[in-house]
Parts: structure tokens; sequence; C-alpha cells
């Protein structure tokens, strides 16, 4: 059984956790939610802020294949309070230093020392998780199945 979690996207940056098909149990499962809750998080407090869409714009999407494979994507983009903000996600997500940031900005790194506030921020959340992320998959899954 292997656990992986990649990061990928051109158009759009989505990070996708996907783990373990048919048998994993229900705590695997709620660990899977946390940690993509914990990146959704990350991103959030990462992103830049203007008007706050963009944060707002960052969630995570469950869905099940048809073996029953749970896949969980964290994305950013589509609409929020009825405008279209995948191009803006993708050009801040991916050039925001070659950008001014905004007043909105540079009070959020004023109120958040230590935490760069800009670009790559989907990665960087990823980044800031993963390295707790195969041990505590592993062992919500280990705690109901034999390997």
């Amino acid at each position: 059984m292997k656990a992986s979690l990649t990061v990928t996207g051109i158009q759009e940056v989505i990070v996708g956790l996907r783990y373990i098909a048919q048998k994993i149990p229900a705590n695997g499962r709620k660990q899977m939610h946390r940690i993509a809750d914990q990146i959704v998080k990350e991103a959030k407090l990462n992103a830049p802020h203007d008007t706050g869409a963009l944060e707002d714009s960052i969630h995570k999407v469950v869905t099940y294949e048809g073996t029953g494979r749970l896949s969980i994507n964290i994305e950013m983009g589509g609409f929020v309070d009825g405008v279209d903000v995948d191009i803006y996600a993708v050009q801040v997500h991916e050039n925001y230093s070659s950008m001014h940031p905004g007043k909105g900005t540079i009070q959020k790194r004023l109120a958040n020392p230590g935490r760069y506030i800009g670009e790559k921020f989907l990665e960087r959340a990823e980044m800031a998780v993963r390295p707790n992320v195969n041990s505590e998959i592993l062992q919500a899954v280990t705690e109901k199945i034999d390997l």
C-alpha cells in the first residue's frame, strides 16, 4: 500500500490527494479530509488579499470514483460571488512576485509575521503539511487493515 501526494496544474493548480482504493476504513477517510482541510487553511493564509475572492475560491473537492475510491483535490478559482476568478487565481499563484502587493496583502503580511503572503500559496501549503501526511494516513489505515 502506497500513499502519495502530488501538486499539478498549469491552468489550475490542484493539490491531489489520492490514496488507497476500496478497502480504506472510515478513519483513513477522516484523516484524508483532515489533511485536505489543513492544506486549504494554509493556502488561504498564504494567499494575497484584495477583496477576499481568491481566498474564498480555495476549497476541497471530494469525489468517489467508480470503485468507491475517495479522491480529494484542493482547487482554486471558479465563481465567487458571481465573478469567475479562474484566470486571476492562476496569475496570482504563478506570478504574484511581479505584481505590486495591494493594501490588503500588506495588512495581511503585517498581521502574519514570519509567513510569506504571495505566489505559490497552494504549493507552499501542501509542502507545509506534507511531512506528516504519509505517516498519518498509513497509521490511520493500518489500524484497521492487516498488511
